[in-house]
């Protein structure tokens, strides 16, 4: 069956798809062809690179790493400020929350004082309460992550915002703890981000030095009880439970941040290395109830910064993991512990197994490990070369690693976006629908970050939701997100009788479809025979049932 003129329903105005109970009875048809999960070229080995570092292969990409090679692809990607990504801009500028400082956010988005009567509330304009919710910490939330997927869907440095999204996650702070509603975006923008090729021990102080990091994990009210300020601030600081040595930060740092679960630490290590970090605090900013910010001395810095506060420092000797640091000495503790525990082979071991994990295999090969740690120690921790090392390596193409890797709740809806050239400006209910899902950016409570195993995204459940995600995606149904019909299909007015099996072809590239053209062939049929659903909607639906299927679900 041909889809004529319908591929155009893509065009912004789409028309809606049928009514949602046959959206659910076909999603299980669609579901259960079950094809598309192997592809049908495991020797390819530009597909599998693309599914891997991209948020989606759109048709162009392939053309391009064909065209360039592996390697000079690669290079490029590894070096993105060679790469102009000019057309991003006033794509970003929808979302003027996610480029403010944090100065900038507190001032614009901080709550401003609530009526002091029920009553006053009551009487609340819809203008003054759309002005409230405007100038509210969810509105830093909503651009951030209308950012993210702008990013994700129409950025040309993709491998950069795929190594973004995994290093924010592997030092994840969670958006929703008080001020690090104001500190997160700028966390992503200048600790994480700038590093993601750079020296890993570049990143890991930075992260630790970012009020985000330091206020997420306590390390910020940290200090020692004897020392000149805990003795000052005593009393008050109990009356805040706040007790002296914080070791939050100093276990997250060890166990998920540098040398993992089994680095070969130990509880005093976890104690000495938090005395190592007492003292590292930030200048906290104001906000409209509070000009003046919450305990700011004069001196002390910008609002919003790095302080280092030796006063508040334990200046005692330490023992971390084996080797002294002398008494008498400030902020060089933490500076040291931190060039000791990126160097550690076991963090070698630790963030190759994490980075193949993440992009290789949910069991990853102890022998890749072991190779790719090696890069790791011998180039001091060079990201770019442990990211290149990963890609190129014989073991990342073995076809026991293609197509088995099931994308997390945001890898669909970024591929999703981008492989149907989605215009993307603020929307509600895509945040609502990456919620459902379970993967809202910057959301994670847990420092562990969200999980890139396969099987915490995989039940019955899971897949019926991003089945009517994708139906309602191609049915207009997300207001402010508009996918481009003319751009998906190439030119469709020189080839206005593409069939369902070149259209499925666009979206899913190198995979087995036979089961799942015949599926979507037989639904539209039926459509149009039962007269359910306008001409026009069904390129629509077809591409929906597409982007739901187990085909355009694996990476």
């Amino acid at each position: 069956m041909a889809l004529a003129t319908a591929a155009m329903a893509l065009l912004p105005g789409l028309i809606a798809a049928a009514a949602a109970a046959q959206m659910t009875a076909t999603a299980g048809q669609v579901q259960a062809s079950g094809e598309g999960q192997v592809p049908a070229q495991a020797t390819d080995p530009e597909l599998h690179l693309l599914r891997r570092t991209t948020f989606g292969v759109r048709p162009a990409d392939l053309a391009e790493l064909k065209s360039l090679g592996i390697e000079v692809w690669l290079d490029r990607q590894l070096n993105p400020s060679r790469i102009d990504d000019g057309q991003l801009d006033d794509r970003l500028d929808r979302f003027p929350a996610a480029l403010k400082s944090i100065s900038e956010l507190v001032a614009d988005y901080s709550p401003p004082p609530q009526p002091r009567d029920s009553a006053s509330r009551a009487t609340m304009t819809p203008a003054q309460r759309r002005m409230r919710a405007e100038s509210s910490p969810a509105r830093i939330l909503a651009d951030m992550t209308g950012a993210k997927l702008t990013r994700a869907a129409w950025s040309e440095r993709q491998l950069e915002e795929v190594m973004t999204d995994f290093w924010f996650n592997h030092f994840n702070v969670y958006f929703g703890k008080g001020l690090d509603r104001y500190l997160v975006s700028d966390y992503e923008r200048t600790a994480i981000r700038p590093h993601v090729f750079g020296r890993f021990e570049d990143m890991l102080l930075a992260t630790a030095k970012h009020p985000a990091m330091l206020f997420y994990l306590d390390n910020w009210t940290s200090f020692a009880p004897d020392s000149m300020s805990g003795a000052r601030d005593l009393q008050a600081r109990r009356q805040r439970r706040d007790r002296g040595i914080n070791e939050n930060y100093a276990r997250e740092l060890l166990e998920l941040h540098t040398l993992g679960v089994d680095g070969g630490y130990t509880q005093d290590d976890v104690v000495a290395v938090a005395r190592a970090f007492t003292g590292w605090t930030f200048v906290p900013p104001a906000n409209r109830q509070n000009a003046r910010p919450m305990g700011r001395r004069p001196g002390a810095g910008e609002p919003g910064t790095f302080s280092f506060r030796l006063e508040q420092h334990d200046t005692e000797k330490k023992i971390v993991l084996g080797r002294e640091l002398p008494a008498g000495r400030g902020m060089e503790d933490g500076t040291d512990v931190i060039r000791m525990v990126a160097s550690h082979p076991s963090t070698a071991r630790h963030i190759a197994t994490k980075l193949i994990e993440r992009f290789v295999s949910d069991s990853p090969d102890p022998a890749f490990v072991d190779e790719l740690a090696a890069v790791f120690t011998k180039t001091d921790g060079d990201l770019r070369e442990v990211t290149r090392a990963l890609f190129v390596s014989p073991r990342f193409y073995d076809a026991s690693n293609v197509g088995t890797k099931v994308k997390t709740p945001f890898e669909l809806v970024a591929s999703a976006l981008r492989v149907t050239y989605a215009d993307i400006a603020l929307s509600p209910r895509l945040m609502t629908t990456l919620r459902e899902l379970g993967q809202l950016p910057y959301d994670e409570t847990s420092p562990t970050g969200y999980p890139s195993a396969s099987e915490e995204w995989v039940n019955s459940g899971a897949m019926l939701n991003r089945m009517n995600f994708a139906l309602e995606l191609t049915s207009g149904r997300f207001p402010g997100v508009r996918p481009d019909g003319q751009r998906l299909a190439r030119d469709p007015d020189a080839d206005p009788d593409m069939a369902v099996s070149d259209l499925i072809d666009l979206l899913t590239p190198g995979l087995r479809t036979d089961a799942l053209v015949s599926t979507i062939q037989a639904d539209l049929t039926a459509q149009t025979d039962a007269a359910a659903s306008p001409v026009r909607s069904l390129g629509a639906r077809a591409v929906g049932l597409a982007l739901g299927s187990p085909a355009f679900q694996r990476r």
